[in-house]
Order: structure tokens, then C-alpha cells, then sequence
């Protein structure tokens, strides 16, 4: 693939990643902190970030199966888009909880009809020998779009207090979702217009008839994927809470976004060479080296007592989160038969989606039931970061039943 339809294929990632680190990153906090009481808040943000995320996954497994049908993927991205884009001024302008929880699912649900498609154009367009440094190209724009996302998130979000009125916060939420619009559709027709998605009939007949040897790793590689998530959600939607109960942070909306950024910066530094690494070395190895920063962060996480230590803990989690970003994506990507990507790639993306339902239901409730029983509302989020490093200590696990075909090495010597 030419280096400008790479770019055209992976520049939807960033605004995806731009949406979801202005929302995941502060504005659901911001929406949570405005509307619940302090010893609700883990059950609240439970509520509203698990709730529509199990429509999600049907819409994105829907979508792109269908796409793999039709032999295209472009409709559902556009559409999915558009009404996303009506989704987050919905959201801006709730005026209760129970509105916010509304539109945050009618956001998940339209993105994800986006995203099931969407996904699948890398393993269409790219070949194997190739895909580990197209991931790491695709990283690139993900983890700079989170990025960006976290600060319009800081510029925009302002943290609920006496002095900020609701007319002050509306007027915040509005702008962020003017700037997430415009770049959701500037990157969708850059896309459209760069990126071809018809696939010939013949590659769909051929899938169809051939015989799947990676069957067995790519479900493995599901569960492994899913035992991550199950952490990482317990990381994005909790840490601003985190810094304010367990770690007293007076401004904890804009230290969160400060540390975040500085995870993501650190993801970037970390993400080409992983990347790149990935078709010469086994991806496998990356993986693990990944996830046991990651686990060794989150761990730490449960003992620190001053602020001071959260620099380099934040250093820490985003080299092993730029690593594992960039080529658990690969290795996905090799283990796909031809012509069936849009339902594979929305399957396996259920091993990050699911997990958003599940670990709310188990995250939230129980930071406010720790709370509770040791009158310390702290405690529970420190609870909370354990749970993150065991997370990730079974998604290393269940990766080791994963077969990594030797395709994907063929730059080894080369």
C-alpha cells in the first residue's frame, strides 16, 4: 500500500481517538461529578459508561458483518459518523443524568456502526508481511488523537464547583463537541475519498470455501484482549476520582488530564519502534513486555501515598500502553482469513467492548461499597488499581495459547 493511502486509511483512527479521549478522558467525569453525590460517583460512572456499551457491541458485530455481506464498508462509516455527530450535542446539552446516560449510549451505539467497517479496511487494504508496520502507522494517529482529545477535554471540561454554573458548563461541553464534530468529518471524507472498499467478489467466494487454521488463536487472542480491557476500563473512567479520594488532589479533573497526557506522549515514544519491531521479532514478545509494565504500574498505583510518585508511574503505564496498542493490533490482524474481516474485526474488538459492560458492573459498585464499610473513599479506588494489575496479569496468560503465524515475519531477514 502507498504511503498517502496509508495515511488516508489511518487518519479516521485519530479522530476517533480524538472523540473518545475528550469523553472517556473528561467528560464523563465532569457529567458524573456534576450530578452525583460523592459516595455515588463509582455507581454512577458504572451506569453511564456501561449502559449503552452492550448496544454497541451488537451495532459493531451488525455493521460489520454486513459490510463483509455487501462487499462495503464506507456506508456504515458515514452514517455511523453522522449520527454520532448528533449523539455528542445531545450529550453537551443534557439536563439530568438520566438524559446523559441517554445520549452517551445513542454516542456509543452510532460510532460503533462506524467502527465495525472501519476496522476492517487495514486487513482488506494492507498485506500481512506488512501489517506490523501499518499498525504502528495507525498507532501513530490513535494515540495522537487520544492525545488531543485529552486536551480539548483540559481546555473545554470545566470541573463542577460553586463558582462554574451550568450555563458556563453546557457552554464548554458545546464547544468540545463543535471541535470533535468538525474533525469526525474532515478525517471521514478525507477516508472516503482516499481509501477504496469494494472487494472483488472472487477474494468473498474464495473465504468463503477456505480453511481457517488461526481459528483457535484468534479466540484466545479474544479472550487475552478482553482480560487487558477489563483493566484498562478500570484505569480511564476512575482515575480522576482516584487522584481526588485517594490522593486529595484539589484540581483532580486537570491533574488526571495532565498525567493521561503524559501516559499518551509516552505511548507515542513507544509505539513506531514496537511497531516496527513486530514484523522482525515475534509479536508476542512485545505483548508481554507491555503487559507487565502495565501491571507493574497499576500495581504500584494500590501503594503510592503522594502525588509526587504519579509522574513516573504515568511514564510507566504509557510505554507499556503505546506497546501493547500498536501491535496487538498487528497480530489480530494476522491471524484473519481474507474476505471476512468486518464480522472477525468487530468479534475480536468485543474483546475491548464487552468488557466495558462487565468491569462496570464490578468497578463501580464496588469503589462506593469499599468506601462504605471502611468510611475511606479512597480506598476502594486503590482497590480498584489491584484489580487493573490482575487484569492484566490473565490477559498474559491467555496469550500464551495464542499461535502467531510466521507470515507476519517475513522482514525478519529482509
Amino acid at each position: 500500500m502507498k504511503k498517502d493511502s496509508l495515511f488516508a486509511l489511518s487518519v479516521f483512527w485519530f479522530a476517533w481517538e480524538v472523540h473518545w479521549g475528550a469523553l472517556l478522558g473528561a467528560a464523563i467525569q465532569g457529567q458524573v461529578a456534576r450530578f452525583a453525590p460523592a459516595d455515588f460517583i463509582g455507581t454512577s460512572t458504572a451506569i453511564l459508561t456501561g449502559s449503552g456499551a452492550a448496544f454497541s457491541i451488537l451495532a459493531q458485530y451488525g455493521a460489520g458483518r454486513l459490510s463483509d455481506k455487501i462487499g462495503r464498508r464506507m456506508p456504515f462509516i458515514i452514517l455511523g459518523t453522522l449520527l454520532d455527530i448528533v449523539a455528542l450535542f445531545g450529550f453537551a446539552l443534557s439536563p439530568s443524568f438520566l438524559v446523559v446516560v441517554l445520549a452517551f449510549a445513542g454516542v456509543q451505539i452510532s460510532l460503533n456502526v462506524a467502527c465495525g467497517p472501519y476496522q476492517a479496511l487495514m486487513p482488506d487494504r494492507v498485506e500481512k508481511a506488512a501489517r506490523g508496520r501499518a499498525s504502528a502507522y495507525l498507532g501513530l494517529f490513535r494515540l495522537a488523537g487520544s492525545a488531543v482529545g485529552l486536551l480539548l477535554g483540559k481546555v473545554f471540561v470545566h470541573q463542577p464547583g460553586p463558582h462554574v454554573t451550568s450555563a458556563i458548563f453546557t457552554s464548554g461541553l458545546l464547544h468540545l463537541a463543535a471541535l470533535v464534530s468538525i474533525i469526525l468529518f474532515v478525517t471521514l471524507v478525507i477516508t472516503v475519498l482516499g481509501v477504496s472498499d469494494k472487494q472483488p467478489s472472487r477474494e468473498l467466494e474464495r473465504a468463503a470455501i477456505a480453511p481457517w487454521p488461526e481459528r483457535a488463536s484468534l479466540g484466545w487472542l479474544i479472550a487475552s484482549r478482553a482480560a487487558v480491557s477489563m483493566g484498562l476500563y478500570l484505569i480511564l473512567p476512575y482515575f480522576a476520582f482516584y487522584l481526588r479520594f485517594a490522593q486529595h488532589v484539589p484540581d483532580y479533573l486537570s491533574k488526571s488530564l495532565t498525567l493521561l497526557l503524559v501516559m499518551t506522549g509516552c505511548a507515542l515514544i513507544g509505539t513506531v519502534p514496537a511497531g516496527i519491531l513486530g514484523d522482525r521479532v515475534p509479536k508476542k514478545s512485545i505483548i508481554y513486555g507491555a503487559l507487565a509494565l502495565l501491571a507493574l504500574g497499576a500495581a504500584s498505583l494500590c501503594f503510592i501515598t503522594t502525588p509526587t510518585k504519579l509522574l513516573p508511574l504515568a511514564i510507566v503505564l504509557g510505554i507499556g500502553w503505546g506497546a501493547y496498542y500498536s501491535v496487538d493490533w498487528a497480530l489480530a490482524c494476522m491471524l484473519l482469513p481474507a474476505g471476512r474481516a468486518g464480522a472477525l474485526m468487530a468479534i475480536w474488538n468485543i474483546g475491548a467492548s464487552a468488557p466495558q459492560v462487565a468491569v462496570q458492573l464490578l468497578g463501580g459498585p464496588l469503589v462506593d461499597k469499599a468506601g462504605a464499610i471502611t468510611h475511606d473513599l479512597g480506598f476502594g479506588y486503590r482497590l480498584l488499581f489491584g484489580l487493573v494489575a490482575v487484569f492484566v496479569t490473565l490477559g498474559a496468560a491467555g496469550l500464551a495459547f495464542v499461535r502467531e503465524p510466521r507470515a507476519g515475519l517475513e522482514r525478519r531477514t529482509g
